[in-house]
């Protein structure tokens, strides 16, 4: 019982050392890559530390929809540090819509169609403490969301397509 006790103080104590989480903003989307099956687009995203210490972003977990249907899924290691109130941080992620989940063929793709992006980042705290925490399974995220207008008729990016056609579907052979 005594051990008990002890416990709620001690967590209210070290609920102060935890910091704010860092922030996440889309700054653009684009079609980068396109072919008979689907296109590849990219998210062009901005994070931030608003705290005194680094933060380091571990792994985005996220969904895109499209008119409205779930068409991608994906995790994205974040591989930096966020410096202590330090300059924004640009971020690309990747998916890709098929174009037979929406309905659509090669000729029959709407001039724009409404997205929506929605997932969680998974960061971690500088510091002994934090480490320990994530150590016994703490994982402290955030959630973000973000939604527009995608203009899926436009110019590619000839430098964004080169590192995206790879993702794009292809046709099997044997089909």
């Amino acid at each position: 019982m005594r051990f008990t006790c002890l416990l709620v103080p001690l967590f209210l104590i070290l609920g102060g050392c935890f910091t704010q989480a860092p922030r996440i903003g889309v700054e653009s989307v684009q079609v980068v890559a396109r072919n008979q099956n689907a296109m590849a687009i990219q998210f062009n995203m901005e994070l931030s530390n608003p705290n005194d210490k680094p933060i380091e972003p571990l792994e985005l977990n996220y969904a895109v929809s499209v008119l409205g249907k779930g068409v991608y899924q994906g995790r994205h290691a974040a591989e930096m540090t966020l410096d202590a109130r330090g300059n924004n941080r640009p971020l690309s992620l990747p998916a890709v819509i098929r174009f037979d989940q929406m309905g659509w063929s090669e000729d029959r793709i709407p001039e724009e169609a409404r997205w929506r992006l929605s997932g969680t980042l998974v960061y971690m705290n500088q510091g002994v403490f934090s480490q320990t925490l994530l150590d016994f399974g703490y994982r402290p995220s955030t959630g973000f969301s973000a939604s527009g207008v995608l203009e899926t008729t436009g110019e590619l990016d000839p430098e964004a397509a080169e590192s995206s056609q790879s993702s794009l579907p292809v046709e099997s052979a044997g089909s």
